[in-house]
């Protein structure tokens, strides 16, 4: 696999409040050489996590997303856009994994405080390897460390226990089924409330329908990520979207009720 056949793409993290881009997701593909088509990572990542090569993988799409991310903050004077970028469970065996971020970030003039570590729930980490000591590193920096695919491995409250959690991201799983009947309602709405309750951010993947959108902001879910805000974009599409607001129509209702 060359790392020259990688593609970034970036989607957007709307505030529900505002329907105003605050961060963006940065999402790998795979070019593929003999039909040009965008590879899905579930074709790829299995391979280069076997392999060894998601390592190399995953820092060159650290440096393409932060190096954007810089053009961007550049670009938008004022507008502090924040970018995750995800990080494996390799990634946490590095111990200078937290100087190369910083150096990183440095490089391409943002703050650590707009890189987000995100961590997938399925993550698979042993005490004793010394991640908690590498993420305590991160946060130090003033990066933060959120949950992807929060609610999906049977971790999620062990990983708020164990890390410095400093967000949550539903997933997609639950919010495609909000509406659908109350017990999955319940679910995605306790699992707002125990973010907020935490103070962490709370994101809410896979929003596809003004439905699923007006009982997120019943429930208080501060930010959503999804097609209905847009697909994965090229970074110049996403640099369109940083110039406007989505018409999230806000409701007016509180949070704990």
């Amino acid at each position: 696999m060359l790392l020259d056949q990688l593609v970034v793409l970036y989607q957007p993290v709307v505030d529900l409040r505002t329907g105003a881009v605050v961060a963006a997701e940065a999402l790998v593909r795979l070019r593929d050489q003999t039909t040009g088509a965008l590879l899905a990572p579930a074709r790829f990542l299995p391979a280069a996590e076997r392999s060894g090569q998601v390592t190399a993988i995953d820092r060159r799409v650290a440096e393409i997303a932060v190096g954007q991310l810089g053009r961007w903050r550049t670009a938008h004077p004022g507008r502090e856009l924040t970018i995750g970028v995800n990080v494996s469970v390799r990634d946490l065996d590095d111990l200078t994994l937290p100087a190369r971020v910083a150096a990183l970030a440095a490089r391409s003039g943002v703050p650590c405080e707009a890189i987000i570590i995100e961590l997938t729930e399925t993550l698979a980490s042993p005490e004793g390897r010394g991640h908690e000591a590498v993420l305590e590193q991160l946060v130090a920096l003033g990066c933060t460390v959120t949950l992807d695919d929060f609610g999906t491995g049977f971790s999620s409250l062990s990983h708020l226990q164990r890390f410095p959690v400093g967000g949550i991201k539903v997933d997609r799983s639950f919010t495609s089924r909000l509406g659908e009947g109350s017990r999955n309602d319940r679910v995605v709405r306790s699992m707002v409330r125990l973010g907020l309750d935490l103070r962490v951010h709370v994101t809410a993947e896979g929003v596809e329908s003004v439905a699923q959108l007006r009982l997120l902001q019943e429930m208080g879910c501060p930010y959503g990520q999804g097609y209905l805000f847009s697909r994965p974009v090229p970074a110049g599409e996403l640099g369109d979207l940083l110039q406007r607001s989505f018409p999230v129509r806000l409701q007016q209702v509180s949070a704990a009720s």
